[in-house]
């Protein structure tokens, strides 16, 4: 599969998201949802398209801030104030290592916020309160670990190319898709209500 048509897997999922609003559970879980996956499409802009891992790491960085945006939501009611501050203060380190070029900086920021993520996702996961089903919860919890092991291939890729290292591992290579492109097909449908049917009545489930 070439670059292309992988970027272009990713704009689909970009698609699926977007219709689901018809279907969704939440116009607020929605709502994060398609913000976060609009920031991946971005940020595989720069980096499938582009190979440039700058601006792609910086666009991802705000991928996970709508994520854990999107957990938060549901035990929390986020106000403005709330929304700008988390936003600026992401924005404001992203911009720092952006302008002194620091791909080390901006990496390590998004390791953070994908920590974060991974965390605040598995406490919505196991929260029984919420109001989306647990097969939603599930859905984003496995398209995040999904994402997380591509990432960590994607570290193994690029290392020893930042090491100065002769070659990167290229091996792992394909297992950087094998999971990368499963995780933003999970996510694309995580904001779904299956229990709907066509006609927008809840039907029963099977």
């Amino acid at each position: 599969m070439t670059m292309e048509l992988k970027f272009a897997f990713v704009a689909g999922c970009f698609a699926l998201a977007l219709l689901s609003y018809f279907r969704c559970n939440s116009k607020n879980d929605w709502a994060w949802l398609v913000g976060g996956l609009a920031f991946t499409l971005g940020a595989d802009y720069f980096l499938v398209l582009h190979n440039n891992h700058l601006h792609g790491i910086a666009v991802f960085c705000f991928t996970h801030v709508c994520y854990i945006m999107r957990a938060d939501s549901h035990k929390n009611s986020v106000n403005v104030y709330t929304l700008i501050a988390r936003f600026g203060i992401v924005s404001a380190f992203v911009v720092v290592a952006v302008i002194n070029d620091s791909v080390a900086m901006l990496a390590g920021i998004y390791a953070i916020l994908f920590a974060v993520n991974i965390h605040v996702n598995f406490r919505f996961f196991r929260n029984e309160k919420t109001p989306i089903p647990k097969l939603n919860r599930a859905l984003i919890l496995a398209g995040l670990i999904l994402f997380i092991l591509c990432d960590i291939n994607v570290l193994l890729f690029n290392l020893p190319m930042y090491l100065n290292a002769p070659q990167g591992l290229t091996a792992v290579f394909p297992l950087i898709w094998v999971f990368y492109l499963p995780s933003q097909a999970l996510l694309a449908v995580s904001a779904i209500n299956y229990k709907k049917t066509p006609f927008g009545r809840t039907g029963r489930q099977l």
